[in-house]
């Protein structure tokens, strides 16, 4: 036999209509917090655009800064190697004029500051001499 068609009765209908009328309302409140969520992460994306643009923008004119200042760095490095040679000449010349004075080298040299700086320019002459008193040093150049 054929089967049976089943007609729902009014309190059939009456409950399906107020789950699907919980499931609208449900899906509504869902897609309203979705579409809030959506407008703040594209509100987010806005600003985060602006922000790269605006930096992007900065991109160019600091790699010209940086270009420029890598190129000074070598000139002064350039710079900087030929004073070091012209100033090893020099000394190569003071020392031949030195010699021709018939100074020697090492007498040239100044001797390392007394460790107390509170000295007077006597004290340190009398400290650099290895005596304690003008009276001492009179008897050290007579002997």
């Amino acid at each position: 036999m054929a089967d049976k068609i089943t007609i729902p009765d009014q309190e059939d209908i009456l409950a399906i209509n107020e789950r699907l009328t919980a499931d609208n309302q449900r899906l509504t409140a869902e897609l309203t917090a979705a579409t809030e969520l959506l407008e703040a992460a594209q509100a987010q994306t806005t600003a985060a655009t602006q922000r790269a643009d605006a930096l992007a923008s900065r991109i160019g004119p600091l790699e010209t800064a940086a270009k420029v200042a890598g190129e000074e760095l070598t000139r002064l490095k350039a710079e900087n190697a030929q004073l070091t040679a012209k100033m090893a000449n020099f000394n190569v010349a003071v020392a031949a004029e030195v010699q021709k004075l018939g100074l020697r080298p090492k007498a040239a040299e100044h001797k390392e500051q007394p460790a107390t700086a509170d000295l007077t320019p006597t004290q340190r002459v009398l400290a650099a001499k290895g005596v304690g008193s003008l009276a001492e040093l009179a008897a050290k150049r007579q002997s």
